[in-house]
């Protein structure tokens, strides 16, 4: 119960004492008095002949109240109002110093304890008079309570105990067998009533604990149970579902057990590009008369570029003053002389351009210990396009590179990615599926003739790889430098598992004749955009890793046995050893898709003129075949459980303005990262922007686990994408990452975290790609 009541006018006397009685009474509460009109709510009690008054309210009486002044300079007095000795409500209250800001408190409790009363008021005091007061109390009755009797019956409701489908993924028209497991715990009067609904599909039996389903239309069938014990006196009930994937095929991969949602892997393995060559503008593009523009979100992140360097050692915070495009490095250097440049933009009319320097030396000379200002001198070569610089300090933006930037907008990119080495296409290959690049197996010829740019000894008697070799043994190979690699790779260890993978390379398939009528290893394609002459076959062998080993090698580029054969080790009688090795051509991949048998991982290389390789593709080629790969991915049942990982085997030389944190080192004659002895012709490769990862003192062990030289890295900064239903929208990643990320990602979602060589190859201190993705 809650009720108002107001104490009436009272004399606060001011601060030399005058003292005024308090007038009236307490107003606003039940009269039930006598009628003697000194204030409402006083009640007059005939008791032998002595008057006694009472405040009441709503039935409960009060004796007294207690009151609090506190004011200005912690001015505190207190007292009590005695309510039931008088005929009239006075008090005096002196001592109260004249000012204002004055704050008087009143709390009562009723005699039997069921009410309590509390009000207060703001006055304030002028010496020599009387200021009333009014205070409106706020009065809370306990609530009056009783008993009641009540009798019942207690029903536990049922349980689901288990839900499942087998199979659970089906073609259309096919049927599964739903079972379900169900409790009732207080065993009611009545069986468990079962009942299913569907969304999609149909179910008979569907009022048993198992039916049966059939797919009907293509879907995601969300099958519901309820579970009734149909009590008599009061029912209740459990519900529960379990889902059937209706498609146009079973999807074996989806079956297989994982760490993450993702069941398909798709790595597209570009050629030869920097972060800062495709993606130094980004988000912003110039956007000329004639180009086909592009606007970005304004809400992209920044990322670590060219007009907005972020710094890697502080947060990746703006560095402030600090202008790339209009005072870089690479213009006032003195080593680079008649080619010194700022940066430049290339239209997409260029973009077809000469390649530019990208071996293990020259571009760690390029960086100069860390000052990234000998790029010209170093890496850069000349045109095309003619009449420009030295090209190696050019960049695209999104008008030449939109497929690349509008993927960056939906999905996700890394701008902290590096090569796991210095260096070209093959060592890149190499540490993308096994990140051990040291140990040759046989060699054409011996290794210390090979030549300085492809193999470096590693101070164990044996050689790490740091260029372009091919592999020995392959039909195709016709370098005057050929090798297979000792130790094991990613194939190896998803075979043990009987997990389905492959490798796609473009004019692997000998048997096909192109429309200029090459054929077998001479498969050549030129390229589409206009002045453009530079070609290559189809097919290069060393950008083909798997042939490095003899454990996954196809030498003789034998054919597939058959589609439902691609991506296994056995061909489909599950006994014979299928020809094809895990190795196949790019329409291969395509051709098993379409067939409902994408692998579980899948390595993709373009032929060669989409391979995005300078001086034989070209941009524009290169995005061709990267939209007819996530376009066909898109479009079928299996995107819903891919991630399309977009990454490069080198960066071609391109200028990049990022310090590579070194965390492995190396000291050879192949190593100049941090200085040359003139004396000896030795390098070191040790110190780089650590970006908090301390430069390690000794190198990660080689194949025969002694440390290595020669795999000094990361190397130059590279871009990574990752386009999937689970990557995160218009996300810039900053996670330190290199190409062994990826091989750490299979290693993680499909083999348990199980690794190469703990201890030496790079995926063992890989960064993750998780952090692009969301689940």
């Amino acid at each position: 119960m809650h009720s108002h009541f107001r104490l009436g006018t009272m004399a606060i006397t001011g601060a030399l004492g005058l003292g005024v009685a308090m007038a009236g009474g307490f107003v606003g509460c039940s009269n039930s008095g006598n009628g003697n009109g000194n204030g409402a709510g006083v009640t007059a009690q005939d008791d032998g002949g002595t008057i006694q008054l009472a405040l009441t309210a709503g039935g409960s009486t009060f004796n007294s109240f207690t009151y609090t002044i506190n004011g200005p300079a912690s001015f505190t007095k207190s007292g009590t109002i005695n309510v039931a000795s008088s005929t009239s409500l006075t008090a005096t209250i002196g001592g109260i110093p004249a000012g204002s800001g004055f704050t008087i408190t009143l709390m009562g409790t009723s005699v039997d304890g069921a009410t309590s009363c509390m009000g207060s008021a703001t006055f304030s005091v002028t010496a020599r008079q009387t200021t009333p007061v009014m205070v409106a109390l706020d009065c809370h009755q306990q609530p009056r309570t009783g008993s009641i009797s009540l009798t019942g019956t207690l029903n536990i409701c049922p349980q689901i105990q288990s839900i499942s489908s087998n199979p659970g993924q089906l073609t259309g028209g096919a049927s599964s067998a739903i079972t379900s497991t169900a409790t009732d715990a207080d065993n009611g009067p009545m069986p468990l009533s079962y009942s299913w609904t569907t969304n999609l599909g149909t179910l008979t039996n569907q009022n048993t604990a198992n039916p049966t389903f059939t797919c009907t239309a293509i879907g995601t069938a969300t099958l519901t149970l309820t579970v009734s014990d149909g009590d008599p006196m009061t029912s209740c009930a459990d519900t529960g579902s379990v889902q059937v994937v209706c498609s146009g095929h079973v999807d074996n991969a989806a079956e297989v057990a994982t760490k993450t949602k993702i069941k398909h892997l798709v790595v597209i393995f570009g050629e030869n590009i920097s972060f800062d060559h495709y993606f130094g503008t980004y988000p912003v593009s110039q956007n000329l008369s004639g180009e086909t523009p592009f606007v970005g979100d304004p809400a992209t992140p920044g990322v670590n570029g060219l007009t907005r360097p972020l710094d890697p050692t502080n947060m990746f915070n703006p560095l402030v003053g600090v202008d790339l495009v209009h005072n870089n490095p690479n213009l006032t250097a003195a080593g680079n002389g008649a080619g010194a440049s700022n940066p430049f933009r290339l239209s997409a009319s260029a973009a077809w351009t000469n390649s530019q320097g990208h071996n293990y030396k020259p571009e760690q000379q390029a960086d100069d210990n860390g000052l990234m200002d000998l790029f010209p001198q170093f890496t850069g070569n000349a045109g095309p396009p003619p009449g420009a610089p030295p090209i190696v300090m050019a960049y695209f933006d999104g008008n030449t590179v939109p497929a690349f930037w509008n993927w960056a907008q939906q999905y996700s990119l890394n701008d902290n990615s590096f090569g796991t080495t210095f260096g070209p296409s093959t060592p890149g290959a190499i540490n993308l599926i096994s990140g051990q690049t040291n140990g040759f197996a046989t060699t054409n010829k011996p290794g210390g003739s090979f030549s300085a740019s492809h193999a470096v000894a590693d101070g164990n008697g044996g050689f790490t790889l740091i260029g372009d070799t091919d592999p020995i043994g392959d039909v195709c190979s016709a370098a005057s430098d050929q090798n297979s690699m000792a130790g094991k790779n990613i194939g190896d260890l998803l075979s043990a598992q009987g997990i389905s993978w492959g490798f796609f390379e473009g004019g692997f398939d000998l048997t096909i004749t192109n429309a200029d009528g090459s054929t077998g290893c001479a498969r050549k394609t030129a390229q589409t955009v206009p002045g453009a002459t530079g070609i290559s076959v189809d097919y290069i062998p060393h950008h083909q890793p798997f042939q490095y080993y003899a454990s996954t090698a196809n030498l003789t580029h034998a054919r597939p046995s058959s589609l439902a054969a691609i991506g296994k080790s056995l061909e489909t009688d599950g006994i014979t050893p299928e020809p094809a090795n895990h190795q196949y051509d790019s329409h291969d991949f395509f051709d098993a898709l379409t067939a409902g048998n994408l692998p579980s991982v899948s390595y993709l290389k373009a032929p060669a003129f989409q391979d995005g390789h300078p001086g034989y593709s070209n941009p524009i080629d290169e995005q061709n075949f990267a939209k007819q790969v996530v376009t066909a991915v898109q479009g079928s049942q299996e995107w819903a459980s891919t991630a399309v990982v977009y990454l490069y085997d080198d960066s071609d030389g391109w200028y990049d303005h990022v310090m590579p944190p070194i965390v492995n080192p190396s000291t050879s004659v192949a190593d100049a990262i941090n200085g040359i002895n003139t004396t000896t012709g030795v390098g070191t490769c040790n110190h780089g922007l650590q970006q908090g990862t301390a430069t390690p003192a000794t190198a990660l062990l080689g194949n025969d686990g002694n440390p290595a030289q020669g795999r000094c890295g990361y190397g130059t900064r590279q871009p990574l994408l990752v386009i999937s239903p689970y990557a995160k929208k218009n996300y810039v990643d900053h996670t330190l990452t290199d190409q062994t990320s990826v091989l750490k990602f299979v290693e993680d979602n499909w083999l348990a975290g199980q690794r190469i060589q703990t201890g030496g190859s790079f995926d063992t201190i890989a960064g993750t790609i998780e952090n692009m993705l969301s689940f």
